[in-house]
This record gives C-alpha cells, sequence and structure tokens, in this order.
C-alpha cells in the first residue's frame, strides 16, 4: 500500500503521536499523522495505546503492536509505570483495533520492562518480542506471545543480559562502554522458516540463536531451551536493530562502524564474513528498526541515540534545533531481498480477525 508508519517514543511528555502514518501536507512536506487516530493512544487512559516501540505488519495487513506501557521514564520528575505493557493488533485497511493482549507482570514487569523489537510466526500465530529492560525488576529476556491461546512467557539467561565482555564501544570519536555495557537484548530476527530466531544485546558484541521450537512450546523448561542456543561470536560491531530477509541473510547496522552488514549463517564467522554493504557517518549513525517492502528494498531508521542518552562532548547532545542536521532518518536501502515472512506458509484460517 506504500504506506510508512513510525513510531515516537514517549519517553518524555510532549510527544503527541507516538504511532504515526507519514503523509505530506498542503506544502508538499511530509510530516507525522497520528495513526489510527489520536484518541485510539491517550497518554491518560490506560487501556489505549501508550507508548510503541516496535510494530510488524503481517501478510495478512494486521499491525502488531508493541505497547511498552511504560512512558516518561527519561523524566525523573514525569515518570509513569501506571499502565502495563500491551500487545494491540490494528486492521492496516481500516485502523480498526481487533484485540488487545495485556502481557502478565511475571512476564514482562510493569515497572522495569521494555518491550523493544519483534518479529511474528505468522502460521503459527506467535510474536517473539525482546525486553531491554534496564534495572533490577528486568534484567533483559525474549518474550513470547501465543495468540492463539492468548498466553505469553519469557526466556531469560546470560546471552540476553548484558554481556559486553569488555569490548570497547566508539561512536563518532566519543566512548560510551560504560554507558552502553549495561544494555541487554535488543535486535531480533527471524529466519524465514521461522525456526530459529537471532539476538543480540545492544552493549555486546555476540549474536546468539535459539531453537523457535522450544520457545513456542510452553511445557518447554528454560534449561532445555537453552540448551538449543547458539553462539555464532562477535559482530564486526555492537548493534541495535536487526532483520532477515526472504534469502535468509542477515542484516544488522553497526553502531561503532556507521555500517549496514549482510551476513549469511553457515558461512563462516559473523566477525570475519559480514559483508558491509554500505557506509555512511552521516546517514547510517545508530542504524535502529528495519522493514521490508518486499520490493527488494530495506527500510530502516538512523538516529543519534547517544547523544540523547548519555550526551557527548564530540558530537554535542542531540540538538533539536536543526542546525545540526536531522536528529532522525528514515532510508530505503536495496538489498534484493523481503521479508523473511514471504517464504512463510499460510492458512485461511491463520487470518482471524
Amino acid at each position: 500500500r506504500e504506506q510508512v508508519f513510525v513510531t515516537v517514543p514517549r519517553w518524555a511528555t510532549g510527544v503527541p503521536g507516538t504511532l504515526n502514518l507519514v503523509v505530506h501536507n498542503s506544502t508538499g512536506h511530509a510530516v507525522l499523522r497520528p495513526w489510527p487516530s489520536m484518541e485510539a493512544q491517550s497518554p491518560r487512559d490506560c487501556e489505549k495505546i501508550q507508548y510503541v516501540q516496535s510494530m510488524e505488519i503481517d501478510p495478512h495487513g494486521i499491525m502488531w503492536v508493541v505497547d511498552v506501557g511504560r512512558k516518561y521514564f527519561h523524566d525523573p520528575v514525569a515518570v509513569d509505570n501506571s499502565c502495563p505493557p500491551k500487545m494491540v493488533l490494528v486492521d492496516v485497511p481500516t485502523g480498526d483495533i481487533i484485540e488487545t493482549y495485556v502481557f502478565p507482570p511475571e512476564v514482562a514487569p510493569y515497572d522495569g520492562a521494555f518491550l523493544n523489537d519483534i518479529v511474528l510466526d505468522v502460521p503459527n500465530q506467535v510474536a517473539y518480542l525482546t525486553s531491554t529492560g534496564n534495572n533490577a525488576s528486568d534484567l533483559g529476556a525474549l518474550v513470547v506471545y501465543d495468540r492463539r491461546f492468548r498466553r505469553s512467557r519469557r526466556f531469560e539467561d546470560a546471552t540476553t543480559h548484558a554481556n559486553n565482555l569488555g569490548a570497547e564501544i566508539e561512536i563518532h570519536g566519543s566512548v560510551y562502554t560504560n554507558n552502553l555495557a549495561g544494555f541487554p537484548v535488543d535486535g531480533i530476527a527471524l529466519s524465514p522458516r521461522a525456526d530459529q530466531l537471532y539476538y543480540s544485546p545492544l552493549g555486546g558484541f555476540h549474536l546468539y540463536s535459539v531453537e523457535t521450537a522450544t520457545l513456542r512450546d510452553f511445557t518447554s523448561s528454560l534449561s532445555t531451551i537453552a540448551a538449543t542456543i547458539v553462539d555464532h561470536g562477535a559482530k564486526p560491531s555492537n548493534n541495535d536493530g536487526m532483520s532477515m530477509g526472504s534469502d535468509g541473510d542477515l542484516f544488522f547496522g553497526g553502531i561503532t562502524t556507521d555500517t549496514l552488514y549482510r551476513w549469511t549463517p553457515g558461512s563462516g564467522s559473523v566477525q570475519t564474513r559480514s559483508l558491509g554493504l554500505v557506509t555512511d557517518p552521516v546517514n547510517l549513525w545508530w542504524v535502529d528498526t528495519h522493514a521490508f517492502d518486499n520490493l527488494g528494498n530495506l527500510w530502516l531508521t538512523s538516529n543519534k541515540l547517544n547523544t540523547w542518552f548519555f550526551g557527548a562532548t564530540v558530537p554535542p547532545a542531540m540538538d533539536f534545533s536543526g542546525a545540526s542536521g536531522a536528529n532522525f532518518r528514515i532510508m530505503k536501502v536495496p538489498v534484493g531481498s523481503n521479508s523473511y515472512m514471504t517464504t512463510q506458509q499460510f492458512s485461511e484460517e491463520e487470518h482471524v480477525v
């Protein structure tokens, strides 16, 4: 449908729409319109959408929206943990909210969980998420949501927790090792057959995968899940968002290298066999969310997130005046691959609305 949806984090007050559609105004400029409506995301009503960190649109036109619940947590005065984290399903053609699932606190602690990224196993109606928790109540975990049975679970171990392993993290001349080393699992990607889930801590360099059959089997023990984890070694850089194409290649952005990488599982070490597709210190500054348009293009966002979180000497703290250029970008990169979901096998009964 050639629509572009954008999320804006409610890390502080003053964010009108956290889920938006990019539209053009009367002067031809691209602007953000709250979607499906402003009323649907009122920050004063916990039954409404509170803070969208990520979303994924399945082949049936259903948007799976990750609502963090918590908001304003970068403002010590305004921090609000009163609303629970939710999964909200929206029919894209109509904008109608189909259903909402509230995660229980034992899966996503209301005062510490940060439901971050999402991938979908559409045939099994299962969503896999990362929780990039940053306090004692959530040290970082994989979260599984089973739509058919309206249930969820979490898995965590040393691979989902912060594990920088001593590597230095330098971004545009400033060292952020001490700042970022404490950030746990963030990026996530699903193989085209939906049998392997790839993930990596934001503050770490190692890439891991786990068998999804054990994750979505709610009778499997944590030790059974852990036994299927593979450590693929260190990447050329730590990364935020990642994605896997229909050809089984993994795409990820190097936070310390301003580079978009492509790696083929089974081709060799992720550190030595990752192919740098493009390097751009301006446009690929902290690559985050990925999405495919199924025309062979990978869409991604980039931002100067380190300057918002931590400030910096070089460069200066995030500048909203515009004098330092754009802080956030949406880009399209031709990669010759489509979404991992295009190769999943579907049946009509899966389109439940």
